[in-house]
């Protein structure tokens, strides 16, 4: 008798054991996952420190009306939830001479340039309060070379809407630093 239980259940075993682990087992399986962007808003200025000087053009003539540079590059990279952002400017340190102005305007990024780079606004005249220079940004990166960015054409120049010629003094090396901010549109 222990015999043929012994052969039974070897039968047994051969025959149902596999189904039931078959059965205990599946061919798809799953796997969750979490996956996000992350938002960026990345600013970087590239440039050697500009020099801008209105020199005298000749015996009986007035200063040089202007002098521009456009040299700075604005690297960017910008990922954005929904809402756009704005690229803002203003002096923080330092104050333009007296009958003088400074400005500045943002020129289209080269072909380096990818995604949505935003609306380029017009010449602003730089103070201490933020003046938008490029609106609506999105999602976009300005690449890493030595001409990417944003070109920043600074220029400064005589102020012949406020101020008169007499009042000009002569100075040298007047330090001005200019803050580049970029937030979201409200």
């Amino acid at each position: 008798m222990k015999l043929l239980n012994k052969i039974v259940f070897c039968l047994f075993a051969m025959l149902i054991l596999p189904f039931s682990s078959a059965l205990g087992q599946g061919n798809t399986a799953t796997t969750n996952l979490s996956l996000g962007i992350s938002e960026v808003s990345l600013l970087q200025a590239t440039a050697s420190p500009i020099s801008l000087q209105l020199n005298q053009q000749s015996a009986g003539l007035s200063l040089e009306a202007s002098k521009s540079d456009s040299t700075a590059r604005l690297k960017a990279s910008s990922v954005i939830t929904s809402t756009t952002r704005n690229l803002s400017a203003r002096i923080t340190s330092g104050t333009v001479p007296t009958g003088t102005i400074l400005q500045l305007v943002v020129q289209t990024p080269n072909a380096s340039f990818v995604g949505s780079p935003g609306t380029i606004n017009s010449t602003v005249t730089l103070d201490n309060t933020d003046r938008t220079i490029v609106s609506n940004i999105a999602t976009c990166y300005t690449g890493t070379g030595a001409s990417d960015g944003y070109p920043l054409k600074f220029t400064f120049a005589l102020d012949s809407s406020t101020s008169s010629y007499a009042n000009l003094r002569a100075t040298t090396g007047t330090s001005i630093t200019v803050t580049l901010t970029l937030s979201h549109t409200y």
